[in-house]
């Protein structure tokens, strides 16, 4: 037997699925905004084309080390050239002189930071995922001791023998770099010429490449790790997966990158 609907039912359904139609139209645009990332850039005028994201996430500070951002006078005149190199180029401070190929990243570490460890592996997920979607410039910040230090060397010594990576990933497992010499044990052990690392990690080209990293550290107020700069944002602190993929496509084609 078939039940026949009242009209006033009728009218009930039908006016139940405009409405349900209605919120969808006004409501799908909201459901497929969550979850994506909410960019908001504070400007910095003195050091253009940079800016700032506007919020930041967790970082790791390392007071003391940066005296020289609240006193720059006690900075010796070889620090201070380099913030004047800084300022006077940001872009192939943060990323070489070659600004070619995908998006760059600069990343700013340090091995005992714990957030930096939360974002090398989101980086790392959308790396994977996003295969030359950006390349990466690593920038050694150590801010958290003797300990720190040395691994910077370390890390830096073996990518002069194209082994940045594997030094890297075995460094972060270990509990507590000692010195010089447990370092270059373990080079030896990853296939790397110990002498030849060595004398890299005590070299004038490390020591460079440290004080660079430290005076961008300055001009742009990178007081703890990790910080990054992607494209011409940069930011401080660990922040989503999300968040990353948005500023690396709003990042196409601005002023530090020339595809």
């Amino acid at each position: 037997m078939t039940l026949k609907q009242s009209p006033w039912k009728r009218r009930a359904i039908l006016a139940g699925g405009g409405l349900a139609i209605f919120a969808w139209v006004k409501g799908a645009p909201h459901l497929a905004s969550l979850g994506k990332a909410d960019l908001a850039f504070e400007p910095l005028p003195d050091l253009v084309p940079f800016r700032r994201l506007a919020s930041a996430g967790p970082a790791t500070s390392g007071a003391g080390l940066f005296s020289g951002l609240e006193a720059q006078t006690s900075l010796s005149d070889d620090d201070l050239r380099l913030d004047r190199v800084v300022r006077s180029d940001p872009c192939a401070a943060f990323y070489g002189p070659d600004r070619r190929g995908p998006v760059p990243v600069a990343v700013f570490s340090d091995f005992a930071c714990p957030n930096c460890r939360v974002m090398d592996a989101r980086i790392a997920e959308l790396q994977a995922g996003n295969p030359g979607l950006f390349r990466i410039i690593h920038h050694q910040l150590p801010i958290l001791g003797a300990a720190s230090a040395t691994a910077s060397r370390a890390v830096l010594a073996a990518a002069r023998q194209g082994a940045y990576d594997r030094m890297h990933a075995r460094l972060i497992r270990t509990p507590a770099v000692t010195d010089i010499s447990f370092v270059t044990r373990i080079a030896a052990s990853l296939g790397l010429d110990p002498d030849q690392f060595r004398a890299d990690i005590v070299s004038k080209d490390i020591d460079h490449a440290l004080r660079l990293s430290a005076a961008i550290a300055r001009v742009f107020g990178f007081y703890g790790t990790p910080a990054f700069a992607v494209g011409r944002t940069v930011f401080m602190g660990a922040v989503p997966k999300s968040t990353l993929s948005a500023l690396i496509a709003a990042e196409e084609g601005n002023p530090c990158h020339l595809g």
